[in-house]
């Protein structure tokens, strides 16, 4: 890694603002991430810096992303935040970037197949529970043994927490979402 780069992570992970990403940017790092998958994007720039943490360690062309996001129709009061944008924002990172309009269910629906093997799975916290009940019935397929999914919380005080979810409770909510299909 050149001192440039060792520079650049060691001042993400340990000295960036907000303080609650830099566990994000160690997370990345420590399990090397190849491939990420959002759902909610709370910053385009966090995201940004996430992808070149990533990248650090495998080359920018090795990463691959999916961000999944309402975008241009995000509801009244929510910051806007316009897909032809975020692209432009994203790609330049060197990374291969898939953006994919839509509220978590239909989104994931669509794409659950095409992301298998993901390393880690972000949830921010603008994303709420109810909208990502449904959701979690796709989680499964897209994950490995070694995956992360890590939830962003906010805390009573404001701030941003991340919480890694277990297999075992990530199973467990697909699998309540299975039971209310059948029945």
């Amino acid at each position: 890694m050149a001192e440039n780069s060792r520079m650049n992570y060691y001042f993400l992970a340990y000295l960036s603002r907000p303080k609650a990403d830099r566990k994000l940017y160690r997370m990345i790092r420590r399990s090397a991430t190849l491939r990420i998958v959002e759902i909610g994007i709370a910053s385009p720039s966090r995201t940004q810096r996430m992808l070149y943490v990533a990248a650090d360690l495998h080359g920018a062309e090795a990463v691959r992303y999916t961000g999944i996001d309402t975008y241009d129709d995000r509801p009244d009061g929510a910051p806007p935040l316009a897909l032809k944008d975020v692209y432009r924002q994203l790609r330049a990172t060197g990374a291969h970037i898939r953006l994919v309009p839509g509220d978590p269910l239909t989104a994931l629906a669509r794409t659950a197949n095409l992301l298998p093997e993901t390393d880690l799975l972000l949830l921010t916290a603008h994303i709420d529970a109810a909208t990502l009940h449904g959701a979690w019935f796709y989680v499964p397929r897209m994950l490995h043994t070694g995956s992360l999914v890590v939830r962003e919380e906010t805390t009573a005080m404001g701030r941003s927490t991340f919480r890694t979810l277990t297999h075992a409770e990530i199973e467990q909510r697909a699998t309540t979402v299975r039971r209310r299909r059948a029945a």
